[in-house]
């Protein structure tokens, strides 16, 4: 078994995206060669090589995609169907379990798809993405490293929801990290409209 697949079993394996440190576990039970000393950059570097979001991508097998963007180490499988995953968004609430009742809590409601359909339609209707409070665009001041890159807050909060209630592209709101912060620094959470007046 090549790294490669190994890598992608262990993304499958996974649920369809990982971050760094869950895909080194996964893989070093899934891998059936000899680990290196060096087997953790290994697997950075063919994930890097097999993305298209990477500048290091070498053209063929575009498997891997960049979650959150270059640099954040959140990988997940290109063309994976996703059911129930993950999508990094701020709820004061879900914070204060740790990392991992974290995780499993937000992959039972939170759908990337969603997300991702909602970036590519503010993309084509704007042509970047970019705050929708204070117009901070990640790529134009971090370049290459914040491209594509946007927090996207759910205007109805996940503890409101009903079991299997739909979300709709407009009930996503596209802020950079710190309108996301100051949105939840109170309850209920601060409005699109009452963060703009706040800033001027």
């Amino acid at each position: 078994m090549t790294y490669k697949e190994a890598i992608v079993k262990s993304l499958e394996a996974l649920g369809g995206h990982a971050y760094y440190q869950d895909i080194y576990q996964k893989f070093s039970e899934i891998y059936d060669g000899e680990l290196t000393k060096t087997w953790k950059k290994s697997i950075q570097s063919v994930i890097e090589r097999h993305s298209s979001n990477s500048s290091v991508f070498t053209g063929k097998d575009d498997l891997f995609e960049a979650i959150e963007g270059i640099g954040k180490g959140h990988w997940g499988l290109k063309n994976y169907s996703f059911d129930e995953q993950i999508e990094l968004t701020q709820e004061d609430d879900e914070f204060v379990e740790g990392k991992i009742s974290l995780k499993r809590h937000l992959q039972r409601e939170r759908n990337v798809k969603l997300i991702r359909t909602v970036k590519n339609k503010f993309i084509a209707d704007h042509g970047h993405l970019y705050c929708e409070v204070c117009g901070f665009d990640f790529e134009k001041i971090y370049g290459e490293l914040g491209k594509d890159f946007i927090e996207a807050h759910h205007l109805k909060p996940i503890s409101q929801m009903t079991d299997n209630e739909k979300t709709k592209v407009e009930d996503i709101l596209m802020v950079c990290s710190n309108c996301h912060s100051m949105i939840h620094r109170k309850k209920p959470w601060l409005t699109k409209g009452q963060i703009k007046t706040i800033l001027k």
